[in-house]
């Protein structure tokens, strides 16, 4: 498998990895599969039908409409859908195209959303989802079975590998280029906002990102998405992200925040403990964020085997 793009070849074959991890239930340990929970405020129910109330209904589902111009109390009556919506968010902006082992970090995620879709697609499920780049993204209304799947992955290879293509030149072209499939440079927070209004009440939705743009306005976002959708958070990092390695000689790294840069010294063991603790921190706000709105919270590394991780979190 290569390292810096991504072919559909490589990501159908998460089909037949998804059947045999399944087998063994390694992904339902890994909470990959995202198994249906009980119902959550307002998940999974369509309306059925209008009857007369009984005792024991619960008032908030009186149909008050009926009951004025019957002049009787009557209550709306739901099923339980048999199927419902999933929806991957799969941010490939520029902090995704960086890796120091095994692979890129957006290569990673694209292999993670194959996972998850055909995932999804063995528990019969609807798969869509928005994917979103530096100068562009991608809005997919979930579809049943391979033709869902196959929709996702077709085009999150091709804006994974245009976006890759790009040299430095066109991409400023690139920034003011808009067609009638592209829609321009869309953050985290705008792309929540959009599923907001995308995805209908009761819908499993997977964000992949390194969530290195997470900010109060996507933090907003996330949350009123949790409050009638069950949410996973699926960070991608690359240990380089996490730690400074031990380097010996005269050796400088450039580092960047988007809007400052610098430069570390690997072979300085004070340089390299403070690079840590500033990550640690980092590491533990993002925690903190998905556990205060109940965000079950993953952690993929780039620097290693996809497959693994996910049966060593099956263990």
């Amino acid at each position: 498998m290569s390292a810096i793009d991504v072919t559909i070849k490589e990501l159908q074959q998460y089909s037949y990895q998804t059947n045999s991890l399944l087998a063994r239930k390694t992904l339902a340990k890994a909470r990959l599969a995202g198994g249906h929970l009980s119902p959550i405020k307002g998940r999974g129910m369509e309306f059925s039908e209008c009857r007369q109330y009984q005792p024991g209904d619960d008032i908030r589902s009186i149909d008050w409409r009926i009951t004025a111009r019957t002049g009787k109390t009557y209550s709306k009556l739901f099923s339980e859908e048999k199927e419902r919506p999933v929806y991957v968010l799969l941010d490939l902006s520029s902090s995704m195209y960086f890796g120091s082992q095994y692979r890129l970090k957006s290569v990673q995620a694209c292999h993670l959303t194959a996972l998850l879709a055909w995932a999804t697609k063995h528990k019969s499920d609807r798969v869509g989802g928005i994917i979103i780049g530096d100068f562009g993204h991608k809005e997919l209304k979930p579809q049943r079975q391979q033709r869902g799947v196959m929709q996702l992955l077709s085009e999150t290879v091709a804006l994974h590998n245009a976006q890759l293509a790009l040299s430095q030149a066109d991409r400023i072209n690139a920034a003011n280029v808009t067609n009638a499939n592209t829609a321009p440079k869309e953050s985290l927070a705008s792309a929540l906002t959009r599923l907001r209004l995308l995805c209908k009440t009761g819908s499993h939705i997977m964000v992949i990102s390194d969530f290195l743009h997470l900010d109060d306005k996507a933090q907003k976002q996330l949350a009123l998405l949790k409050r009638h959708n069950e949410v996973e958070a699926w960070q991608i990092y690359d240990p380089l992200e996490l730690a400074l390695p031990s380097i010996s000689g005269n050796v400088r790294l450039a580092v960047s925040n988007g809007q400052q840069h610098g430069f570390v010294n690997p072979s300085n063991a004070k340089s390299r403990q403070k690079y840590q603790q500033h990550a640690d921190i980092k590491q533990q706000a993002l925690r903190q964020i998905m556990n205060r709105y109940g965000i079950r919270h993953h952690r993929i590394s780039s620097g290693e085997s996809l497959l693994s991780q996910i049966k060593g979190k099956g263990r």
